[in-house]
């Protein structure tokens, strides 16, 4: 068996130079595919262009190995943005890995 490694899903950077984020579960948070926006606890950027045409409600989507679980609540493909329903409570740093 061959393991291939390809390119990782992850969630980017945090404005005003913080450096973890908390995270309450039963709010809501918004993924966006726009890497370059700084993030906080309300959205969050994400690495993968595709991710508001990959994603259905109802779906689960991991962050940080799985520490952060999140709920697509919609999807706004023209947006290119996602908002998704916390539902632990985590604390996240930058650039943690999605699936």
């Amino acid at each position: 068996m061959l393991d291939t490694k390809v390119p990782e899903i992850r969630t980017g950077f945090f404005a005003n130079d913080v450096k973890k984020i908390h995270l309450v579960k039963g709010e809501t948070i918004v993924l966006t595919t726009d890497y370059s926006f700084k993030g906080s606890k309300a959205k969050l950027a994400c690495s993968y262009p595709e991710l508001a045409t990959s994603v259905t409600p109802g779906q689960t989507i991991l962050a940080a190995d799985g520490s952060l679980v999140l709920t697509v609540v919609d999807c706004d493909v023209a947006g290119g943005e996602v908002i998704c329903r916390i539902m632990n409570n985590a604390a996240i740093g930058e650039r943690k890995n999605m699936n």
